[in-house]
């Protein structure tokens, strides 16, 4: 993690001297964004503004080591708590297990064994108060929900009962299991290979390879386990990634989910305009250099991990955790959740590969979705082409409901709109009304259930038919032509914008 935050700063300061280029973007008018918007007209000058948006002095940021000249930072902390000075939110630290049990959720780990030998675990969730609520006097219908980039199963359920998509549906009497993708802090097992020693053969995969073999070994275990036909999926972020390359892969699981909730559906990424991954991309071909030898990025380290956690309730640390994760995701000050920023980090990042990485760069920058380059000449042997083909969209048949944000960094509003047009059964397109509304927001918003939860709550049910599904039409006003009539105005800014970047 601190490989590719150096990487992304470095990279930050040598183009505020000269060669920075960053698109429009929807941003809050509030003082805190002059520096932004600075930044947006090529206005920067490094030194001096960036203190202005970022609202303290980098140098308290920077000599984090003067702070901690006579104390490391767990003892810094540890009088800090001591003392009273730092109050620790509830749960803080906890992991998935702890933090489950603290709300009275029954968890059960199960581990599925993919056809090229990795071993994953899943969480299975129950509701509280058991099988009662909605589902109380039918079959139990499985729900499947994969994370995104670098994050865990610990992603779907850090909002706790009263924001959680997952819990909410769990108490409502559905059969909810947690996926974790290869390679990250729950799944770091193979029958044969190492991830501590076996680098290179362990850790070569990206997002293509999870769906191909992560995704279906997933979903045949839950439907042998649960004696369903088929199970709902409800994939963030990455999560939509894995669930595109599998069905467009193996085209024959489509008909195994009843229904497919993408949020921030990431596909086509040209127009993509977070400044990090915009740095990292345009020079892609130097941190590939850097990395060559590096195989794991971002893993999950426990003390460093609490100790991100607790700068983020600390000031001026806290306002740092929210530029990175506005830098990352999109500017949304009324949305976010400071406590939850700060338990989320304190378990994050989990893991990925390196190939994750260069997977999405290759897809920015070439403006398809297209599977992993290899390279000409492996690419000829894999393919039958020196250039990577692209996923067929086309296959993706099961029923797709798509939910995205106009001011979302890393999935514009205009290449869900070219997503839409190209998948052959979507059911509903619905762009989230706040128009700050981010790509990390549809995790743990402030008002998520308001925006989106009760609505993806809502459609799940109209699939239910007594443990089977129906197929109903999309519900009224929620077609994409609506989206687009009642969004108009929005969309064409975006567009605008876009066309200038």
């Amino acid at each position: 993690m601190y490989i590719i935050k150096a990487i992304i700063f470095e990279l930050l300061i040598i183009n505020a001297y000269g060669e920075l280029t960053i698109a429009d973007i929807v941003l809050p008018k509030d003082p805190n964004t002059l520096f932004l918007e600075k930044l947006r007209n090529g206005e920067i000058n490094f030194e001096k503004d960036i203190q202005l948006g970022l609202g303290f002095n980098l140098s308290e940021i920077f000599n984090i080591g003067e702070i901690f000249q006579n104390n490391n930072p767990t003892d810094y902390f540890q009088e800090k708590l001591k003392n009273g000075k730092l109050q620790l939110p509830p749960n803080f630290g906890l992991d998935i297990y702890k933090f489950l049990k603290n709300y009275g959720y029954p968890v059960e780990t199960h581990w599925v064994q993919t056809e090229d030998g990795y071993v994953l675990r899943m969480h299975r969730v129950a509701g509280r108060n058991g099988t009662k609520g909605y589902m109380a006097k039918r079959d139990r219908p499985a729900v499947l929900f994969v994370h995104g980039l670098a994050s865990s199963s610990f992603h779907w359920v850090v909002a706790g009962p009263n924001k959680s998509l997952a819990l909410q549906l769990a108490d409502q009497g559905f059969d909810v299991w947690l996926g974790n993708t290869r390679g990250n802090t729950w799944s770091r097992q193979h029958i044969t290979l190492n991830p501590d020693i076996d680098h290179e053969a362990f850790w070569q995969f990206s997002y293509e390879q999870c769906g191909q073999y992560d995704l279906p070994a997933k979903i045949d275990y839950i439907i042998a386990k649960t004696g369903q036909q088929k199970i709902f999926y409800v994939g963030h972020s990455q999560g939509t990634s894995i669930f595109f390359a599998m069905a467009a892969l193996r085209p024959e699981y489509n008909d195994k989910i009843a229904l497919f909730t993408a949020f921030a559906p990431v596909v086509y990424l040209k127009h993509m305009s977070s400044p990090m991954y915009r740095f990292l991309v345009k020079y892609m071909d130097k941190v590939e250099v850097l990395i060559k030898n590096i195989y794991e990025l971002m893993s999950y380290n426990w003390l460093s991990a609490r100790i991100q956690g607790l700068l983020c309730l600390e000031e001026p640390f806290s306002q740092f955790c929210l530029m990175e994760r506005f830098f990352l995701s999109g500017f949304d000050p009324y949305q976010v959740d400071q406590t939850q920023i700060a338990l989320e980090t304190a378990q994050s990042p989990n893991g990925i590969s390196k190939n994750m990485l260069l997977h999405f760069g290759q897809n920015i920058r070439s403006g398809f979705f297209q599977r992993f380059d290899y390279g000409p000449e492996l690419n000829q042997k894999l393919y039958q082409s020196s250039i990577p083909p692209n996923f067929t969209l086309s296959h993706v048949t099961v029923p797709t409901a798509l939910y995205y944000a106009q001011n979302d960094l890393f999935v514009p509003v205009k290449a869900v709109e070219q997503l839409t047009k190209e998948l052959p059964n979507v059911v509903k397109s619905k762009l989230i009304s706040f128009k700050y509304f981010n790509h990390m927001d549809f995790v743990n918003a402030v008002d998520v259930n308001k925006l989106v939860n009760n609505d993806a709550i809502s459609l799940i049910k109209t699939y239910v038919d007594n443990g089977g599904t129906t197929t109903p039409a999309p519900p009224p006003g929620n077609s994409p032509a609506a989206a687009i009539k009642f969004n108009y105005g929005c969309i064409l800014m975006i567009i605008l914008l876009a066309l200038y970047s």
